[in-house]
């Protein structure tokens, strides 16, 4: 069974060789597609290095949401069979091959999915001094910016998935059935005040025009509710066991 991975990328540098080894761990026989918004840091390069295909779109250096849900619900249109999964550099679907092709077997073709958020202590920016596959603590899925989304289908089976914005939701057209048994996906956002800190204010400079209509509010340069929102999070954060 093919597995194609569709990564959306845009200075991801830190967390990209965390997500690679993630998801060649999870599927050995995957092949990786980074779609690319022109970084300015090394993401490309490290990307081409662990094997992954590159593919550039501009937005003009800002965060064009329209256009990235425009990219999630046709990237994969020109594969014709087998599993596919568009995520975030930062969400982990946490399900095995083997696992996978055993729902595929019983006629599933399309995961349920649970989204958690995963809770690191780096004190860097970069991110060297924590290994992400060993990050156990977590807190439920945030209603606000929900991970709970329907990320992995089978290409034969699917003809549309209608992503909305973010692909928080989405209605997917054709043999529409979902798997009886739920699977993580670890949404690796608050991994350390530093690295969070950072990634917040990028995202908050690059979503002027998208806050104008109402989209990536989430995103501040409010460093004292940043600190405060992430130091929340660890003091609430559970244990996460015997999941990869």
């Amino acid at each position: 069974m093919k597995i194609n991975i569709f990564l959306l990328c845009y200075n991801e540098s830190a967390i990209l060789p965390h997500t690679i080894k993630h998801y060649k761990t999870q599927f050995p026989s995957c092949v990786i597609t980074v779609y690319d918004n022109e970084s300015t840091d090394n993401s490309v390069e490290i990307a081409k290095d662990l094997g992954c295909h590159i593919i550039s779109f501009n937005s003009n250096n800002i965060l064009d949401e329209p256009m990235l849900t425009h990219i999630r619900n046709n990237c994969w249109k020109t594969i014709t069979d087998g599993v596919i999964i568009v995520a975030d550099m930062d969400e982990y679907i946490c399900i095995t091959e083997a696992e996978l092709m055993a729902e595929i077997d019983i006629g599933t073709t399309i995961l349920t999915i649970l989204g958690i958020n995963m809770i690191g202590e780096s004190q860097t920016v970069d991110l060297g001094d924590i290994d992400l596959q060993l990050i156990r603590k977590y807190v439920d899925d945030d209603q606000i910016s929900p991970e709970s989304k329907n990320l992995c289908f089978l290409r034969e089976s699917i003809t549309e998935m209608n992503y909305d914005v973010g692909a928080h939701h989405c209605e997917p057209q054709g043999k529409v059935k979902y798997s009886a048994k739920t699977y993580y996906n670890k949404h690796m956002a608050y991994l350390g005040i530093p690295f969070i800190t950072n990634k917040m204010i990028k995202r908050y400079e690059r979503s002027h025009q998208m806050r104008e209509h109402g989209l990536s509010t989430h995103y501040t340069d409010d460093i004292e509710k940043i600190y405060r929102d992430y130091t929340n999070k660890l003091s609430s954060a559970k244990v996460l066991n015997n999941v990869r």
